[in-house]
């Protein structure tokens, strides 16, 4: 990270920027990251360079935004030209409509590569996603090329063991554990059904120890008569059961209008996620 980056981050935290592709970023990325993998350079015998043509990645870009124009109304001078001037000027979400598109064709392009030897977009997605870092941009790019919102580490380690746990007679719930991540993390971000899916997520988990539960408040119940489980811990998922029921627009219909915010979307799944771990993790160890 350089020394102004260094400096920004360590006199206040940052709050990521979602809606936004700075001028710094697109520079940065049309200078550090776009020239590796998109050029006209050619080697000996004619070999390409990069992997990508500036004039054909261009005009894929340009179909997939949907504009009427050419790639050489940008820059007459040079199809590299054009495409770095279109870069620098078009909508934020078209610059990560065209990351995520570099990233696409890179995948393919390693697919095609005999014996499995490129891996440009390995390569591609690490520059990516540490020029974002950097900058305090809250995308990343994932190993399918799409943007999804930066998780932290440890959270992510600790989503990731939820995902992992809930498999045999805990799997129906990994479909609404899907869901509620896929809400919380990718553009554009949904809050309440994000914390529908991942307290349907642990209500699955529930029932599955207490099959005559028939909602998770049931289940709670139940499974507070259970001397494996504190019915203290029990009693903190009830209130985030209670919680998803009386906010509006997350599980019933609601008279009031309102929308949870991120952070109480964050803070619900993170909380389903331990309960996940908590609830599987116990009936495995006493099973």
């Amino acid at each position: 990270m350089r020394f102004s980056s260094r400096l920004i981050a360590n006199k206040a935290p940052r709050t990521l920027i979602f809606e936004d592709a700075p001028r710094t970023t697109r520079v940065g990325y049309l200078k550090s990251v776009l020239p590796e993998f998109v050029g006209t350079a050619t080697r000996g015998y004619g070999q390409r360079t990069q992997p990508l043509d500036p004039n054909e990645t261009h005009e894929k870009f340009i179909a997939l935004i949907r504009d009427e124009s050419d790639p050489w109304d940008y820059d007459r001078e040079s199809s590299m030209g054009a495409l770095t001037e279109h870069l620098k000027g078009c909508k934020w979400p078209e610059f990560y409509d065209f990351v995520e598109l570099v990233g696409q064709l890179l995948k393919k392009t390693d697919d095609e590569a005999p014996f499995g030897q490129a891996e440009h977009f390995e390569e591609y997605s690490k520059k990516v996603n540490a020029i974002f870092q950097e900058d305090g941009i809250g995308w990343a790019l994932n190993e399918k090329s799409d943007l999804v919102r930066q998780i932290p580490r440890p959270v992510a380690k600790r989503a990731e063991a939820a995902r992992d746990a809930l498999t045999d007679k805990f799997g129906p719930a990994r479909v609404h554990y899907q869901k509620a991540t896929d809400y919380l993390y990718r553009h554009p971000i949904d809050e309440a059904n994000s914390i529908k899916e991942i307290v349907s997520a642990v209500e699955s988990v529930a029932r599955a120890l207490e099959p005559k539960a028939i909602t998770l408040g049931s289940a709670i119940k139940l499974l507070q008569r259970d001397p494996r489980f504190s019915s203290h811990l029990l009693d903190g998922l009830e209130r985030l059961y209670v919680y998803s029921n009386a906010t509006p627009q997350v599980r019933h219909g609601h008279p009031e209008f309102g929308q949870p915010s991120l952070m109480e979307a964050e803070l619900a799944h993170a909380v389903g996620v331990a309960y996940i771990l908590y609830l599987t993790s116990v009936s495995r160890t006493d099973a």
